[in-house]
């Protein structure tokens, strides 16, 4: 396993970090304890050093089970949880209050519990769950309590986890610097941190932490028409119809990363490594085979340079699929962004029924005077013949 700094943290994190949504036990569907355990105890011992979690992940239940798991073996690796929004919502519309969701109180008490869920004194980095651009300008209060905490020893560093489509809503923050990790959607499917992000966090020495890594399983390789998901499985009303359909057909354009000896999976994920702002990338893991092929792309070479510019300019023409106009990005998931023109709505494309023909545009009558002889005018230049 390689390893690299996290920013200006002073930590030094694996390259493969353990995402440990799934363990919670919720929005993924079954999941059993034991291969949770399993799952950690074998990502460990492949020399990773890095879980994520958050308080919502399982009410709880996935801090308690990293917290078992560290003091059955009797080591700390760096841990990193999240707070959740007091208000329960994570896309807030333009507008809303920092102070409704996450309050200087809220934030402390939630740290304090994530503490105890963990069993642990300090927690390493300490992230808010979600961000608004709005906010930046609102964050006094908050951040003293961030340095509270900091003061106390209950947290080393603070980050953010920024919404899925909002890398740069805590640029801000960068340029002030106020944060000392961000966390992000990026992957194949969803490259826009590269220049919305990447040049700030570069300058200004941020750790950036690489969430869904595989674009929800979609990288896998794995999807088929066929695939379907069921109960409370999130992916069921992203990975359904046409969004089932075009991801399919963008994960086929990708094949070529992957080679006998490599598979796209982990392709995948050294994509993500290919870049330096990117202190390390967690993918979910929720039993011990992930956690082998996962971690697996922490160690041999990396991916070549050319590899990943030939899929960062697939990304940039929709890997060769048609383009839909729309007047709002609203409803549109992060992986399908790259299908998507957003243009003034009086511009976006209205779908004709099928087999109906654009209606004709009709011409305005040309009004004539009775008792004039009405000519065409001459155009200018040219000599009337005698």
């Amino acid at each position: 396993m390689r390893y690299r700094w996290l920013g200006n943290t002073g930590l030094r994190v694996s390259e493969i970090g353990f995402g440990a949504w799934a363990i919670g036990g919720a929005w993924w569907g079954p999941q059993d304890d034991t291969d949770s355990r399993l799952a950690l105890h074998q990502a460990l011992d492949m020399g990773c050093n890095f879980i994520d979690t958050a308080w919502v992940y399982g009410d709880g239940h996935s801090e308690k089970l990293i917290g078992s798991v560290i003091r059955d073996r009797g080591e700390r690796p760096v841990i990193a949880t999240k707070v959740p929004p007091q208000s329960w919502q994570w896309d807030n519309p333009p507008g809303t209050p920092l102070s409704t969701a996450f309050s200087p109180d809220w934030v402390e008490a939630k740290a304090e519990e994530s503490l105890r869920h963990l069993g642990v004194d300090c927690v390493d980095v300490l992230q808010l769950h979600t961000w608004l651009t709005d906010w930046n300008t609102q964050a006094e209060p908050l951040l003293s309590a961030v340095e509270r905490l900091k003061r106390a020893g209950k947290i080393r560093a603070f980050g953010i986890s920024l919404r899925d489509k909002g890398p740069e809503e805590a640029n801000d923050l960068i340029r002030w610097r106020q944060v000392d990790t961000l966390q992000i959607f990026f992957n194949l499917l969803y490259q826009d941190p590269l220049w919305k992000v990447f040049p700030l966090a570069r300058q200004y020495n941020v750790g950036v932490i690489a969430r869904v890594p595989l674009a929800f399983g979609a990288l896998s390789g794995k999807f088929s028409p066929q695939t379907r998901f069921y109960g409370d499985d999130h992916r069921r009303r992203l990975y359904v119809g046409d969004g089932l359909t075009a991801t399919l057909e963008k994960v086929q354009k990708l094949r070529f990363l992957g080679k006998p000896s490599l598979s796209l999976a982990e392709a995948s994920l050294k994509w993500t490594l290919a870049y330096p702002e990117v202190s390390t990338s967690i993918p979910g893991i929720r039993n011990p085979r992930q956690a082998r092929l996962n971690c697996a792309a922490g160690d041999g070479s990396p991916l070549p340079a050319a590899a990943a510019r030939k899929a960062q300019e697939l990304y940039k023409a929709n890997f060769g699929l048609p383009v839909k106009t729309v007047s709002s990005e609203e409803g549109v998931h992060a992986v399908l962004m790259s299908g998507v023109k957003r243009v003034a709505p009086s511009k976006a494309r209205v779908p004709q029924p099928a087999g109906r023909k654009p209606a004709a545009r009709k011409r305005k009558p040309v009004k004539r005077v009775k008792g004039k002889n009405l000519k065409r005018p001459r155009p200018k230049g040219r000599k009337k013949k005698k």
